[in-house]
């Protein structure tokens, strides 16, 4: 018999291996009620079995998500928040808060930055959320926002030239060797130097230095820099379109490359950009900000490697930079509010459940659009006389003419293509055939109803015609009822002796 302790909830309980009549090992836990030193009394199974339902346990519930949201009621000049660290504050650049927002203005500095950090890490099964608004999307200009580890603050770099910075870590702090040549981190809250920030690989290794290529930098220079982002998930637009951004997700200094999502648009009122990772891959969606009536996340891209691992502590990073030319202009970043949610990683696999006795499959009742291939077991209907459901036919009506007729005069109806392939109110599917062409006249005289078909829409043949007939109580009517075998059809209808006070004539073509 052993001590143990529950995580969590602390309380002392006693554990004991037995063996099943199976002769499996298992290992069984109760509660020590005593003095927790395996002396008071005990709720263990010294039966040796497999413990029932009446056996003392342990009540346990599942660790709540961990739910982290900053917003910027706050106003005034710099952040007002106490989530968020403004580290560096980019030269010409301005940051404040109003009207609940977090507004950046880049200012035309080149290579300048702003790098904002949250005060706390987060690791896992991650949900990630916030709102962007951009006022304009020129060259030259990135605004980023990712979850990355901080390898290190306020280190000493020196250039070597401009491909090339080596930066010191404090004597025996170094987490770099030689095997980590080629992985790629940011080199960011550059001071001293004209540095270039930017994502950039280990070049070579040696004692408490990492030297890294670069690119743009000027040829000689010290000062101090941060690095960050060996691991990450970032989302980050720069370019021109307003309905794009830039995504990708690092492992231990590697990265599958960026890849261009299509969003809705950064334009006001801007959009809402949304990470979600269970450490095994990483999808990115947006939605409108908006009101809908329906769910409104838009799958945008995803990563299947290169994820960070669970235990690796990520920090939120806001970061807005221009590039080493100057924009043309100031660009004004609003951000709505910004949240990340730990969801661990409690996934539930629901496979049968007992049911009147016997294992049945569980019922799933699935929301939205789910598409279904039917493989070797394709249901059947039985046989029964009870109505099995209803397809409505698609169709398009024309509304031909209501235009009255002098005596003996003609009316020659449109040309309507039977393959209903190029009109603006074609079918649902645009590729089906009319399968039944009804046409039909009212008229206060009689006259004849009649129907010509063409196979190339220039020479006409009269296939079908019909005179009117009185209609007790009313005027005079005729219809046809046609399959069609040639391509094109028009109806017509030509007037008796006498005058007409009234005259309509309508057709529709049906999909089945």
């Amino acid at each position: 018999m052993s001590n143990a302790t529950l995580p969590a909830i602390g309380i002392p309980v006693a554990t004991r291996q037995v063996t099943t009549p199976g002769g499996d090992h298992v290992q069984y836990v109760g509660l020590d009620v005593g003095n927790g030193d395996n002396t008071g009394s005990r709720s263990v199974f010294d039966r040796g079995t497999i413990p029932r339902s009446i056996d003392p346990g342990v009540p346990v519930r599942p660790i709540p998500a961990d739910f982290w949201r900053c917003g910027f009621a706050g106003v005034g000049a710099g952040l007002v928040t106490a989530d968020l660290t403004l580290l560096q504050t980019g030269a010409g650049m301005t940051v404040s808060q109003a009207g609940g927002n977090l507004v950046i203005a880049t200012g035309t500095t080149a290579n300048a930055e702003t790098v904002i950090r949250s005060n706390r890490t987060f690791r896992g099964g991650l949900a990630k959320r916030f709102k962007m608004i951009l006022s304009q999307r020129i060259a030259n200009q990135t605004f980023r926002v990712e979850l990355a580890d901080l390898v290190g603050d306020a280190l000493a770099y020196t250039i070597n030239s401009a491909t090339s910075v080596t930066v010191s870590f404090p004597a025996g702090t170094n987490p770099f060797t030689a095997a980590n040549v080629g992985q790629s981190m940011r080199l960011s809250r550059i001071a001293g130097a004209a540095g270039v920030p930017g994502r950039y690989a280990i070049a070579s290794v040696s004692g408490d230095t990492v030297t890294f290529t670069v690119a743009g930098w000027p040829a000689t220079g010290t000062g101090t820099l941060s690095l960050y982002g060996r691991n990450a998930m970032w989302a980050e637009y720069s370019g021109t379109t307003a309905t794009n951004a830039i995504a990708d997700a690092a492992r231990d200094g590697w990265a599958s490359g960026n890849t261009t999502l299509t969003i809705n648009t950064t334009a006001s009122p801007g959009h809402v950009l949304q990470l979600t990772t269970d450490t095994l891959s990483a999808a990115w969606s947006d939605a409108l900000v908006a009101s809908a009536t329906a769910q409104q996340w838009t799958a945008r891209g995803n990563r299947i490697e290169n994820i960070p691992d669970d235990d690796v502590e990520l920090y939120l990073f806001i970061v807005v930079q221009n590039g080493s030319t100057a924009p043309a202009s100031t660009t004004t970043m609003t951000m709505g509010y910004v949240q990340v949610e730990m969801q661990g990683r409690q996934k539930v696999r629901i496979a049968t459940s007992d049911q009147a006795g016997a294992t049945q499959g569980v019922p799933v009742n699935v929301q939205g659009v789910v598409p279904v291939s039917m493989g070797t077991n394709t249901p059947q209907l039985s046989a029964g006389t009870n109505r099995a459901g209803f397809v409505a036919g698609a169709g398009i009506w024309f509304d031909d003419t209501s235009t009255s007729l002098a005596a003996n005069a003609t009316f020659t109806g449109t040309s309507r293509d039977l393959t209903v392939t190029a009109t603006a109110t074609a079918f649902a599917n645009a590729a089906t055939y009319a399968q039944e062409l009804r046409v039909s006249a009212e008229a206060d005289v009689s006259g004849t109803l009649w129907l010509e078909v063409s196979r190339d829409n220039t020479t006409w043949r009269r296939v079908k015609a019909v005179p009117t007939a009185a209609v007790a109580g009313g005027g005079h009517y005729a219809e046809i009822v046609h399959r069609p075998s040639w391509r094109y059809a028009r109806v017509g209808f030509t007037n008796g002796a006498t005058v007409q006070a009234r005259l309509t004539v309508g057709s529709v073509l049906m999909a089945a």
